[in-house]
């Protein structure tokens, strides 16, 4: 063999040897490189999406209940106050008419029984009492009730034996009521026992 054929060998074997060093996998590399990669997480599964909307569905129907209930006693709210108006919101109005009723029954207790006027101002009285019953305004007796001062404002004592001590004897002004609610108390007079009586009960 000639030198120039042992030189071509020679470089031959060296350029296979650096091509499987270049080829050959570096192991340490491809670990270094896997420990640096972040961990994927697992995709959720099917059942784990469809639990997840479940529970959001029930969160927005728990939401939309309550909603729903708020609105509901907000529009029961509002019914409560537009019955309440429409009841008493003439309050003002029948408080002002009470004088002008007051002075109707003061004129007809006074009045004799031939004046022909009578009849006309019981008229416009009974239409007056008529017009505020229509509105829930009404007149309440007071005379041999007991003396409530809910309802009553005393103007005196009266020794009296024919009503029974702390009720009513007579009546100044009458009370009325709109709808069960007090307008204007009744200005009486309560009866008492004689002085006698009370130290005999003593």
């Amino acid at each position: 063999m000639s030198d120039e054929e042992v030189n071509e060998s020679v470089e031959s074997e060296d350029a296979d040897a650096s091509e499987e060093a270049t080829d050959a996998p570096d192991d340490g590399a491809e670990a270094a490189a896997e420990e640096e990669a972040p961990a994927v997480e697992p995709a959720p599964s099917a059942a784990d999406e469809v639990a997840a909307l479940q529970r959001q569905l029930e969160e927005w129907k728990t939401r939309a209940y309550r909603s729903a209930a708020d609105l509901d006693n907000l529009r029961k709210r509002f019914q409560k106050e537009r019955d309440e108006l429409r009841k008493f919101g003439v309050e003002g109005l029948i408080k002002d008419l009470l004088p002008v009723v007051d002075n109707l029954e003061r004129a007809m207790s006074h009045a004799s029984s031939g004046d022909g006027l009578i009849e006309g101002v019981k008229m416009v009285l009974r239409q007056f009492t008529q017009t505020m019953g229509r509105y829930g305004a009404e007149p309440f007796d007071a005379v041999g009730q007991p003396f409530d001062p809910t309802l009553h404002e005393a103007m005196t004592q009266m020794v009296s034996t024919e009503v029974e001590p702390g009720h009513v004897s007579s009546v100044f002004q009458r009370g009325w009521m709109l709808h069960g609610r007090l307008v204007r108390p009744a200005m009486v007079i309560v009866a008492k026992a004689p002085e006698g009586q009370d130290e005999a009960e003593a």
